[in-house]
């Protein structure tokens, strides 16, 4: 029975709206279909449940708080549904009830879902971890347990026992018909986000700060996800710590030993950038209880593709599983298991380097310090001598990199109130340059990728690190083939960086006291606005430039248009173009390697009005 009390109102004022507002305490169940406006607040008390047959509704900008005395939490049950339809300048907010400035960890339990796709338990049910009474599991891939676009989920999580959490966002068996993007879950007192079975798929997931693991899958999950982030402080688990944890097998499912291995975990996620606490160049100890940037057990077969591992103690845990189950090894040897396309960096401020690690016959120290590494020692398959000539066999092109801040260049990785992880124009996920006979040649962004290296290389285009989309893993049409690896491009402009505008990085100190949120307007430093002029923006790329660079235009209308490149004394030192374009976006290449290191400016006008870029020019 639904339960709700309506409690006096109260008022509140932001910079951003103002208005008189009631809060809605919810208790227990919801049986009916139910509309939440952003004219109220929500407060959830204990385990309130959607139950078969209902459609919740949360209308965009509407704050949702878990009480943390009751430790309320959202739980959409089999055959109901949740329609959270957030945009990004008003996401719908999931938080703590407690005051700005005290909120934390764990505070309330969090958002899960139920639904009736495969999972691996044995009797192909089980019932959801942390305490709610709630199933999942059945034989429909294509179940639909409704949509949830740009949400914020904070200080969920809570961890009442081991192997018996409430994570901040739990997929339950929910099938591929449901629908999520945009998800942000932060300070999560368990895992951020974990996977019990099911086929769901996602695109634009951040984990930040979470306790735990930032993407756990388990018991069967076979979806796929492309652009999660997940960005870590020093804070970690007893348990360890890690980017992705991935398990299949354990007492009470399948064992995958003869004839049941189409009930393995094997989701494929691609394009993920995945930051530990060890990137920050100013750490100096990091909490011991990190473990990896993925750590892949019990019989796993998940694929990670074209992505980006800094900062962790490892980059890459293979961890084989006891005889009683499935084999974790023998999924990396057949290629169901798969690691490629990588970029793993940043381990250098810890004893010595571990790109990969092995660990066999149960050894699963919460640290992979003792761990093995070598080939020489470690032989686990006919085709591989050991982990590393695994991780960097040449066809799987994953890449290794001694620091991110001097190697791969992300933007301002460790900066953790304004994190930036947008690779900068001289990152090898953007930038490469190569000899066409006796010309430098520097990669084109804006042209496809061409890895044809015959006839003396003049086809080929291609940043250092490249994705590839055309294996049987990656060329599902789910995936956007980008040009780049990780979640993020580098293109210069601010649509590079999707987390801009509706994720928060500082929610303890957020205001919500107000009704029908709307999010801060989003910060356009560096990005050439030019008002009413025939383009809309402007950017030069690469920046800083070596050999050349292009300018791009965002053209509302065909119109005049003149880019000159200036002295810092204004003088003008080299035109790129004079004439007439035409409507829609424009690049114009110039060289550079016949200017002197140093500043200069890029004039733009147009219809009478002038743009100034700064290009910086180096040797």
């Amino acid at each position: 029975m639904k339960k709700i009390l309506l409690l006096s109102c109260m008022f509140a004022a932001s910079i951003y709206s103002a208005s008189a507002f009631t809060t809605v305490i919810v208790k227990d169940s919801i049986s009916t279909n139910t509309h939440w406006t952003c004219d109220k607040q929500y407060q959830l008390q204990g385990y309130v449940y959607v139950t078969a047959g209902a459609t919740l509704t949360i209308d965009a900008g509407c704050i949702i708080k878990g009480d943390k005395d009751s430790k309320g939490s959202l739980i959409i049950e089999r055959n109901a549904k949740i329609m959270a339809m957030g945009t990004i300048t008003s996401p719908i907010i999931f938080t703590s009830n407690q005051d700005a400035g005290s909120r934390t960890y764990g505070d309330w339990g969090g958002v899960i879902l139920c639904g009736n796709a495969p999972t691996n338990w044995n009797g192909g049910t089980s019932t959801v971890e942390g305490g709610p009474r709630s199933k999942y599991g059945g034989t429909d891939p294509h179940d639909n347990s409704g949509e949830m676009h740009y949400v914020r989920i904070e200080f969920a999580g809570i961890a009442f026992s081991p192997n018996n959490e409430v994570n901040g966002l739990t997929f339950c068996s929910v099938g591929d018909a449901t629908k999520i993007d945009h998800i942000q879950v932060s300070y999560s007192g368990d895992d951020s986000y974990e996977w019990f079975g099911g086929t769901v798929n996602a695109k634009y997931i951040v984990a930040f700060k979470g306790w735990d693991d930032d993407f756990d899958t388990d018991n069967g999950f076979q979806g796929k996800v492309q652009y999660g982030v997940g960005i870590r402080d020093n804070t970690a688990d007893q348990s360890g710590s890690k980017g992705f944890e991935s398990d299949s097998y354990q007492s009470g499912t399948y064992t995958g030993l003869t004839f049941d291995a189409t009930m393995v975990t094997k989701p494929i996620f691609s394009n993920c950038t995945m930051i530990g606490a060890t990137v920050n160049p100013g750490s100096t100890t990091v909490d011991p209880n990190f473990v990896a940037g993925a750590h892949i057990r019990r019989g796993s077969s998940i694929s990670i593709l074209n992505s980006v591992f800094a900062g962790w103690p490892c980059g890459l845990l293979l961890d084989e599983s006891s005889s009683a189950f499935g084999s974790t090894i023998a999924n990396a040897v057949s290629g169901e298991l798969q690691f490629r396309n990588n970029i793993v960096c940043g381990n250098s401020n810890i004893p010595f380097v571990r790109d990969v690690m092995f660990v066999k016959d149960g050894a699963r120290s919460l640290t992979p310090t003792t761990s093995w590494a070598t080939d020489t020692i470690t032989p686990f398959s006919p085709t591989f001598a050991g982990p590393i000539s695994f991780l960097y066999t040449p066809s799987f092109h994953n890449k290794m990199y001694p620091t991110e801040q001097s190697s791969v260049f992300l933007g301002n990785p460790w900066n953790l109130t304004n994190p930036n992880l947008v690779p900068n124009s001289i990152s090898p996920i953007v930038y490469a340059t190569w000899k066409v006979g006796t010309a430098t040649v520097v990669y084109d962004p804006t042209k496809p990728i061409n890895l044809d290296t015959t006839g003396g290389m003049v086809n080929y285009n291609a940043p250092a690190v490249y994705p590839d989309f055309t294996t049987s893993k990656a060329n599902d049409a789910f995936f956007d083939k980008t040009s780049y690896v990780g979640a993020f491009n580098g293109t210069g402009k601010t649509s590079d960086n999707w987390m801009k505008g509706w994720c928060e990085f500082d929610p303890n100190n957020a205001d919500y006291s107000t009704a029908c949120y709307v999010a801060p307007p989003i910060d356009y430093t560096g990005v050439s606005n030019i008002g009413n002029g025939s383009f809309a923006s402007a950017s030069v790329f690469p920046n800083p430039a070596r050999m050349e660079a292009r300018v791009s235009l965002d053209m509302k209308q065909n119109g005049n248009v003149k880019i000159s490149v200036l002295d810092m004394t204004g003088k003008m030192v080299k035109e790129v173009f004079n004439g007439a374009t035409t409507k829609g976006e424009q690049t114009f290449g110039f060289k550079t390697n016949d200017l002197s290191s140093g500043l200069y400016i890029i004039s733009i006008s147009s219809d009478n009005k002038v743009k100034t870029l700064k290009l910086s020019v180096i040797k």
